[in-house]
């Protein structure tokens, strides 16, 4: 709006009497007067020029594709929706589009995604009604492809990112190949154990408790000696002693040979290898040692620390701990474990593994193919956890991931199944990022902010409901019994309505001049809703408005041109609210405004009059008295669009002359006038330096007189400068909107 300080007192004869006009409505044309130049008439102070190819643009368009993983040979639609935030969050995320798709029809489409967002969110729901939901980064692309039937593919072209998991089998320095998978064959020349005297070992010696033989001594193994060798035939039981291996000597329990004692200790490389039956109340390593268990072993505390445990057989543990790097613990038997903690270390579940309470601090866990890790609570902080093909993650209660980001990974083929029944992130930054062919079944699932993200699911991962999991793997005895899919009689899912969010428009209206840019001139939200065909054609248009300001003195009109959809495709076009439309902009026959070669509909003639105002005062932009004007304008095609989104609103105001053929409109920047705009005005203005040579809606410094937003905008009061209400937008428009790009978010 201009500025009122610039009004000068004017006088108007009427019978020689003298008269000072302070209404602005008296003002017969203040639109052409030129720029003063003040900082009060400019968005920025003088000096400060917006990037000349800054389009003023808070979202922008996207072609997109989805080729869906059809199972059912294209006999059924599968629904796609695509969001702009979690679909978790209901009302906080908006529908960007939706459609249907199978095998032999992929969804095309575009896209309006705001620049803020960093993701945006897919959700495809099968013929069996089951709804999974991934994310994909925006970036820079103007394409994203995602194609279910290469899941784990990628491309320049696409946003895709292949999964790039660790083998499960693979563990770095993992000794269990070098050990004896035969029963120990115990030296004919060994020393036989009995009794309960106290044995000082010598080094390169055997000794041996044989068979029937129940020894319940000590043996002083920690003496300096090395290359001992102490073999279990019979029963070593004491529970009162730690044994301590010292360096480089191994304890070794034959199938048939049992041990009891308090505690088994290796301090340097050696070993502790159990064939039989082994009962301790802690077992520890130290220094690159190896145990491993064949047989049954119990312990109700193990500390893994710089060597490697391999289980092979039966192992129950009370409390299992690890501190280091390079630790490997690995079950290819049966292992279950009460209560575990695992700093930096490797956890290999190659079988049946069940841990009820695990916290990890940057661990790496790796479950292979065909195996089961079974937890009741996880507490993970960055974690890697890796699942092969056909790998199963069970959490039973609750997995949290905290601010040390962790990472969920699938195979590159093949599918695995996270089964979560209740994940918490704790609001925290980046927490568990889920990637390549996994499935995450939970539906309890701690939902990322508006504007935030607390956890990603980059496709082809996917997150479908706890119990309608898709994942097909057979049952083994390393995963109790695998997972079926949820079955059911498959139906098509279809698309008809599609609800779009909702976009402001505001203008300034004091074009070619400069205003004082409170941007409250005039503003309207605008929703669409399209209606489509079994194709994803559109066949009709829904724009639901509400005219929310005027804080504008002259009359004004507003109107939308459908940007490259000819006139003379519309059927029809129905306003709800007639006493709105076809005074001032003449309606064509099929409801769109005459002699126009693109298809114009109608917001209002008048806006002051819209909220039955019939002088010019100012509508919403001081008290907010004023209700909101809502209208509904349908428009039928006669042949149905291949896309529509907000990218082809052409929103504009009429800000005088629109009752004859030659008009002043005010659009958006990067967008053109209608044929009826006064052309030579914006001509003139050009030529004069007033406005950009490139584009007659943006000024000679790069300013607007409009924006689209895409929520519905808190516009700022009337006379106060939007620069002033909202910090952070002129970093936004002179670092060309690569900078704070949330400027509009209170």
């Amino acid at each position: 709006m201009y500025n009122r300080k610039s009004l000068h007192l004017f006088l108007v004869g009427l019978a020689g009497i003298t008269l000072l006009g302070a209404s602005c409505s008296k003002v017969k044309d203040l639109y052409n007067e030129t720029d003063t130049g003040s900082d009060s008439l400019s968005l920025f102070p003088d000096g400060v020029s917006v990037p000349t190819d800054f389009m003023w643009n808070s979202a922008r368009a996207v072609d997109v594709r989805i080729a869906v993983d059809d199972k059912f040979s294209g006999k059924y639609f599968y629904r796609v929706d695509i969001f702009d935030n979690d679909p978790a969050l209901g009302a906080g995320a908006n529908l960007l589009a939706a459609g249907q798709a199978k095998s032999g029809q992929d969804f095309v489409g575009k896209l309006m995604i705001p620049t803020i967002a960093k993701y945006i969110y897919l959700r495809e729901t099968s013929p069996l009604g089951v709804a999974a939901v991934s994310m994909i980064e925006v970036g820079q692309q103007n394409t994203i492809n995602v194609d279910g039937t290469k899941a784990g593919s990628s491309s320049k072209a696409s946003v895709l990112r292949a999964a790039t998991t660790t083998n499960a089998m693979a563990s770095s320095g993992l000794k269990a190949a070098t050990v004896e998978a035969t029963p120990v064959v115990v030296p004919g020349d060994a020393i036989a154990l009995s009794g309960n005297s106290t044995i000082s070992v010598e080094s390169n010696k055997s000794y041996v408790v044989k068979s029937g033989v129940t020894f319940t001594g000590k043996i002083d193994a920690n003496n300096g000696t090395s290359n001992v060798k102490i073999y279990i035939q019979g029963s070593w039981k004491n529970t009162s002693f730690e044994l301590n291996l010292g360096s480089n000597n191994g304890l070794y329990v034959t199938q048939a040979g049992s041990i009891d004692l308090v505690n088994v200790t290796q301090n340097t490389v050696g070993g502790f290898v159990n064939y039989g039956s082994a009962s301790l109340s802690k077992m520890e390593t130290r220094n690159n040692t190896l145990y491993v268990n064949y047989g049954t072993l119990t312990a109700d505390k193990a500390d893994i620390t710089n060597g490697n445990f391999t289980n092979y057989g039966v192992a129950t543990i009370q409390n299992l701990s690890s501190t280091t790097g390079g630790t490997v613990i690995r079950n290819e038997g049966t292992l279950t474990v009460q209560n575990a903690t695992l700093t930096n270390a490797t956890l290999e579940a190659v079988c049946h593994t069940v841990i009820n309470s695990l916290t990890t601090n940057g661990a790496t866990i790796s479950i292979a193919q065909g195996a089961l890790l079974s937890l009741d609570k996880l507490d993970a902080g960055g974690t890697k956890i890796n699942l092969a093909s056909s790998a199963i993650l069970d959490v039973k209660t609750l997995a949290k991931f905290n601010s040390q980001a962790s990472t969920m990974n699938g195979p590159s083929s093949g599918q695995a199944l996270a089964r979560l029944k209740k994940v918490d992130v704790k609001d925290q930054n980046m927490a568990i990022t889920y990637s390549g062919n996994l499935e995450i079944a939970c539906s309890d699932h701690s939902a990322n902010g508006q504007w935030n993200t607390f956890y990603v699911v980059n496709s082809p991962a996917k997150l479908v409901p706890y119990d309608k999991s898709t994942v097909v793997i057979a049952g083994t005895s390393c995963n109790a019994g695998g997972n079926n899919a949820s079955g059911g009689n498959p139906n098509d899912q279809t698309v008809t309505e599609v609800k779009l969010g909702t976009y402001s428009y505001a203008f300034e209206d004091n074009w070619p001049s400069i205003g004082d840019y409170d941007m409250n001139d005039f503003v309207v939200d605008v929703a669409i809703t399209k209606v489509q065909n079994s194709a994803n054609k559109i066949t009709k248009l829904k724009l639901v408005n509400k005219i929310r300001s005027v804080g504008a003195k002259n009359r004004l009109a507003a109107a939308i041109q459908l940007d490259g959809i000819l006139a003379t495709n519309v059927k029809s076009v129905k306003y709800t609210n007639t006493n709105l439309v076809g005074q001032n902009l003449p309606l064509g026959s099929n409801g769109v405004e005459s002699n126009q070669k693109y298809a114009v509909v109608t917001l209002c003639d008048d806006a002051h009059k819209a909220f039955g105002i019939s002088d010019t005062q100012f509508i919403s932009t001081q008290n907010g008295s004023f209700q909101p004007v809502e209208s509904e304008i349908t428009i039928e095609f006669n042949t149905a669009l291949d896309n529509f989104t907000f990218a082809d609103l052409n929103s504009f105001i009429i800000t005088n002359g629109y009752k004859v053929s030659s008009r002043t409109e005010i659009h958006l920047v990067g967008y053109k006038a209608t044929d009826k705009m006064n052309k030579t005005l914006v001509e003139n203005q050009t030529a004069k330096g007033q406005l950009s040579a490139n584009d007659p809606f943006r000024s000679s410094k790069g300013e607007p007189w409009g924006l689209s937003i895409p929520v519905s905008f808190v516009y700022p009061n009337e006379y106060k400068k939007i620069t002033g209400v909202y910090p952070k937008f002129q970093s936004w428009a002179l670092s060309g909107g690569s900078q704070d790009t949330n400027w509009y978010i209170k």
